[in-house]
């Protein structure tokens, strides 16, 4: 896909999760159609379902992937040989590609506290990603132990739910997502020391 095709389509699909969020608060999860969503968007049904494979994708969003090169290096034991530094890196990665903005990030709150029973949704999305997390450290050198593992992520996971909560509520216009989960990090770490 050209630069050009790859812009549109990002575009196309945040101007999807962003109308089929504001359609879940204002009607909840239920009360509109997908060609009620696709009509909001302004693209056909063919092209909302050339982004999303349905409903609950449009609304919690498409679960963008790992860097592949980067997840090579990590499940080969780096960047850096630690295995929180090294996860830690792959969820900055992340983060700072999909660039979610303050209002991205109060939308979802707002999502999640008027409709609730998507919690559960996201509970498991989030859970798929964290066992995932748990198997690509299983396969680096010298990571025998998936309980390790397993802490491991759960750390990160609070680290990053404590970021989005600062991000959201925190008037430092300036500090972007990324800056809120160093931050957190360097803390947890004073802590833990």
């Amino acid at each position: 896909m050209t630069s050009s095709a790859t812009v549109r389509r990002r575009s196309t699909l945040r101007r999807i999760t962003i109308a089929s969020q504001e359609l879940t608060i204002e009607r909840g999860y239920d009360g509109f159609t997908l060609d009620e969503l696709a009509e909001r968007v302004g693209v056909s049904r063919r092209t909302l379902f050339n982004h999303v494979r349905g409903k609950e994708e449009a609304v919690l969003g498409v679960r963008p992937d790992f860097d592949p090169r980067l997840v090579a290096d990590f499940r080969a034991g780096g960047p850096t040989g630690d295995l929180f530094d090294d996860l830690l890196a792959l969820i900055v990665e992340l983060l700072d590609r999909e660039d979610a903005d303050r209002a991205d990030a109060a939308r979802f709150h707002q999502l999640m506290e008027t409709n609730p029973s998507l919690i559960g949704r996201v509970i498991r999305e989030l859970d798929t990603v964290c066992a995932e997390a748990v198997a690509m450290a299983a396969d680096r050198p010298g990571e025998s132990d998936p309980h390790r593992a397993q802490v491991v992520v759960s750390l990160l996971g609070a680290l990053i739910a404590h970021a989005m909560h600062e991000f959201i509520r925190e008037p430092d216009l300036d500090a972007g997502l990324v800056d809120h989960l160093r931050r957190a990090v360097g803390t947890a770490r004073s802590v833990l020391a």
